[in-house]
């Protein structure tokens, strides 16, 4: 298991399936979130852990999982999707708190 892909925040997978994919979000507060696409007539139901931030790994491949057999994205697409927004948010803080940019090298 990637550790990357272990550590998905909540708010960011929500980011990623309604902003990215158009997927509605219902809340059934304190208990799960309730994602729908309605053109391809696929759910994802995920339990709100209120003292976990971070998306359980099981759920991270159930998600991969439902996208491919949907037709919506493969999990390569997916896992490519996921880590830009996770690099993006990085970028974000460390923008907020005025660190310079890192800039990574194919070397």
């Amino acid at each position: 298991m990637s550790k990357q892909f272990s550590q998905v925040p909540y708010p960011l997978i929500k980011k990623v399936l309604v902003e990215k994919l158009g997927f509605d979000l219902a809340e059934e507060p304190n208990r799960y979130y309730v994602f729908r696409h309605k053109d391809t007539d696929t759910l994802i139901v995920l339990p709100i852990l209120p003292h976990q931030n971070l998306l359980a790994w099981m759920n991270y491949r159930n998600i991969q999982s439902v996208l491919e057999k949907k037709g919506i994205m493969t999990k390569e697409e997916f896992q490519t999707l996921i880590k830009a927004e996770l690099n993006q948010g990085r970028r974000e803080t460390e923008a907020e708190r005025g660190e310079p940019t890192r800039v990574s090298s194919a070397w």
